[in-house]
């Protein structure tokens, strides 16, 4: 069996049921993912003096939507952690950032590709995003965006990930205010 394979076999999802109540554990592969509901955080890195949000383009080596903006860093929940370890572990892995969270609400999402409960939590950073790209496998690039500027570009036919986008709604109607 090859490294890769086995490693995925032993990393393992939360399935949940419709009320978010775990039901199962499955391999983290997107095919399967796509047809059950999983649990997934949203973290959103907010520039302090701006508000302005910390969007990356995913890389295009990734499974689930490659290339495409999304205005948040995001992480499947794993069989071992909550939602709050998962958003930390996200957080440290694709931008090196060990910062405190604050946590704004659950949702539940749901497409063809994609159907997920998840948990927004947001942080506050005032550095700067030189050398902030931890993993070229996760992120692509970094571009810093207000609310409005993301649902312009998005207007104007840039693909951001779905589920990205609603979560931002959530945080522009509590913190972000635009």
């Amino acid at each position: 069996m090859k490294d890769n394979q086995n490693e995925s076999e032993l990393i393992k999802a939360k399935v949940v049921d419709i009320n978010n109540h775990v039901i199962d554990f499955i391999s983290i592969d997107y095919k399967l993912l796509a047809k059950v509901i999983h649990q997934a955080t949203f973290l959103f890195v907010i520039e302090k003096q701006t508000f302005r949000i910390f969007c990356h383009k995913r890389s295009q080596s990734k499974q689930y939507q490659p290339g495409t903006f999304s205005t948040c860093f995001t992480g499947i929940v794993l069989e071992s952690e909550d939602y709050r370890q998962c958003a930390k572990r996200k957080l440290i892995q694709e931008t090196g950032l060990d910062l405190e969270l604050t946590y704004l609400n659950s949702f539940y999402f749901e497409s063809k590709k994609n159907k997920i409960w998840g948990q927004i939590f947001y942080t506050f950073y005032d550095g700067q995003i030189i050398n902030f790209i931890q993993d070229p496998k996760e992120v692509e690039e970094i571009e810093l965006m207000s609310y409005k500027e993301v649902v312009i570009r998005e207007q104007n036919g840039e693909i951001f990930t779905p589920e990205s986008i609603q979560a931002l709604h959530f945080l522009n109607k509590r913190v972000l205010r635009q």
